[in-house]
């Protein structure tokens, strides 16, 4: 019973403690985002709450200038262009994940093959592999093949974070499948393919669904490659368009880089509150079977 009156206080004290590590860093990106010039820096809610800082991300003109500390600073560009650039890449690395992880699953999931134990291997190493140790050789690559500081090339060097994870779980997702079901479809006249098309995905929504997210999310957040990918100003998306905030390691425009992560990070929480119910299921099949 000693035990069991220490551990229920020491337990809602570390929730309590969680819970605060986790609101304090939100509530202040809210608070700061509707909040006017002059108390950026307060800690309590605004007085005064504002859309302003949303509408200028979006229509602030170019060259604009702000006074910080006495100096006049250049205010970022709008966020139209990168949020569009980011869109379009992200999407490009959906598509191409969902492509290839689903082939590389069904065949590890459906097929016996001299050497499939070591491919499964390399394809879990891949996911393991820290992706920027690649910067070199996926630089030179782009190079040659002139897709360097090109959104396309970029949406393709994001498979080095996705297809990897994406494979293992789709592979786990297969495997719950029975394969009675393709047989017998086969048996009815479908080709191996049209199997796959007709039975197979539409039982995997689920886990296609979890794959689908995971990568927008990976593909949408990434700063590494973006960085070294991206030259161009007009190639910039959301992560580097960011960097517009800062001048001399100081945040110069809070108020802007507060509604600026405020929508960055709105985008993955919708799409996931819209299917989070096929995300679970996908995530939990995957996990369990192996």
């Amino acid at each position: 019973m000693q035990k069991g009156y220490v551990r229920k206080p020491l337990l809602a004290i570390f929730s309590i403690l969680l819970l605060l590590w986790i609101f304090i860093p939100v509530y202040w990106i809210i608070k700061t985002s509707f909040a006017p010039e002059v108390e950026v820096w307060s800690m309590g809610i605004p007085k005064n709450p504002t859309l302003q800082n949303f509408k200028d991300i979006f229509v602030v003109p170019r060259g604009a200038m702000a006074e910080v500390a006495g100096t006049y600073l250049s205010i970022s560009p709008t966020i139209v262009t990168p949020l569009i650039n980011t869109l379009f890449v992200a999407g490009i690395a959906v598509g191409l994940t969902m492509l290839v992880s689903t082939i590389a699953a069904y065949n590890l999931s459906r097929f016996s093959y001299k050497g499939k134990n070591l491919i499964s291997c390399y394809i879990l190493f891949a996911y393991v592999f820290p992706p920027f140790i690649l910067m070199v050789p996926m630089t030179i690559i782009l190079s040659n093949v002139g897709m360097f500081d090109k959104l396309t090339g970029l949406a393709v060097v994001h498979l080095a974070y996705t297809v990897p994870f994406a494979t293992f779980m789709l592979r786990g997702y297969f495997l719950g499948i029975p394969r009675e079901l393709e047989e017998v479809a086969m048996v009815d006249g479908c080709s191996r393919l049209q199997a796959l098309l007709k039975i197979v995905l539409p039982l995997a929504a689920p886990g296609l669904a979890a794959v689908a997210i995971f990568s927008f999310v990976l593909s949408w957040g990434d700063v590494i490659f973006s960085t070294v990918l991206l030259n161009t100003t007009e190639n910039y998306t959301l992560p580097i368009h960011i960097g517009f905030f800062l001048w001399g390691g100081e945040i110069v425009d809070p108020g802007r880089l507060a509604a600026t992560a405020i929508l960055a990070g709105m985008m993955p929480a919708v799409l996931y509150l819209g299917i989070q119910k096929f995300v679970r299921m996908g995530l939990v099949a995957g996990a369990v079977k192996g």
